[in-house]
């Protein structure tokens, strides 16, 4: 499979506290570009024999440049009839403008769904507030029925995700209790701000709250109750040896587009200096290499680690350039969340067993 991510505008009617992007300028993709982006993405995906393309748009808040959407949609359905890829859609959205037109147009394309929500409204509305600095919780709880209708007619699982950030970690298993048992939302993807120096003593305090949530989640599913949670899913796969070193394969099998055409492996390091190239004028083979040759890191401690085969995060380079200015040092925070995942899966062993029979 070949994905290609589309940044298709940097406008929000948000501004959340902790946002990769940060200010945004407004930009908008142009079809023009969307277009070379999407011709890039069917030519890369020719050498993957499930002979699968997946577009994806996000934002800014994509549903602002719905049209846009739905035009590149149309181009993309066009463009296939010559090579009869299986075709995957998908969006995110904070979901505050979400309406019936949307929902139809979604079903219609089968197009797969993520959204943003970090709790109840006092948690929620601390970090994800509108332009003038109102809270938002509101208007997403109003905006579920779309998407609780989108899951009953689709039979698809909508993606949430909520973010953890120095004013709501240590509420985090509240949080998840919450989605999962208040809202009955069924797919939590949590993220963690990466531009925060988190200290030791808070480490051990996130990592002591999603201890207690992983019980939680065994619990549920022990109870017919059970929801998917990004955090148990690498619990259970994580004696999974990497095939290869740089295991997501972003830049190679991925692509991720800026507004201005600007390629890059990932949004996890959107600076100029990593850019793969430009959709409207090249793509810079040299760079892509280095990543298909990139084998290993120049770090002791990493490769001395007993967990060390197992583990991805340092592997990720552009986190690693994001969050510690070097290829070769991984950010504490995902070092020792891959660890509390080890320590987690060895204590459950029994347990993951049954539930992956």
């Amino acid at each position: 499979m070949y994905c290609v991510t589309l940044e298709i505008n940097q406008r929000c009617n948000l501004r959340c506290k902790y946002c990769y992007l940060g200010e945004k300028k407004g930009y908008k993709m142009t079809a023009e570009t969307g277009r070379h982006a999407i011709d890039i993405a069917f030519k890369n995906g020719e050498v993957h024999k499930d002979r699968t393309l997946w577009v994806d748009f996000v934002g800014g808040e994509s549903f602002l440049d719905f049209d846009m959407i739905k035009e590149l949609v149309a181009y993309v359905e066009e463009q296939n009839k010559a090579y009869n890829y299986k075709l995957l859609l998908s969006t995110t959205t904070n979901a505050t403008i979400f309406n019936r037109e949307i929902l139809e147009y979604l079903i219609e394309k089968d197009f797969g769904l993520k959204i943003s929500i970090d709790g109840n409204k006092r948690i929620n509305d601390l970090n994800r507030v509108t332009v003038s600095g109102g809270g938002t919780y509101d208007k997403i709880i109003e905006n579920l029925k779309y998407v609780k209708e989108f899951e009953e007619r689709t039979g698809k699982i909508v993606q949430v995700t909520n973010v953890i950030t120095l004013n709501n970690y240590q509420e985090y298993f509240e949080t998840l209790v919450f989605l999962t048992n208040e809202l009955g939302l069924r797919y939590i993807d949590t993220g963690i701000d990466l531009g925060i120096d988190w200290t030791d003593n808070q480490i051990l305090e996130l990592e002591e709250s999603i201890q207690k949530s992983f019980d939680y989640f065994i619990q549920a599913a022990a109870e017919n109750r059970g929801f998917r949670w990004e955090f148990a899913d690498k619990v259970v796969n994580f004696k999974n040896d990497r095939k290869k070193f740089y295991s997501c394969g972003a830049g190679i099998v991925s692509m991720y587009v800026r507004t201005d055409g600007g390629i890059y492996a990932c949004p996890g390091h959107l600076d100029p200096t990593v850019e793969l190239g430009n959709v409207n004028t090249e793509v810079h083979s040299q760079k892509v290499r280095k990543l298909i040759n990139f084998k290993g890191i120049d770090n002791e401690e990493c490769n001395n680690c007993s967990i060390s085969q197992y583990c991805v995060e340092q592997s990720c380079i552009m986190q690693n350039l994001a969050g510690t200015g070097d290829i070769n040092t991984p950010l504490k925070i995902f070092c020792r969340m891959r660890k509390l995942m080890y320590k987690i899966r060895v204590n459950n062993e029994a347990v993951i067993s049954r539930l992956v029979m």
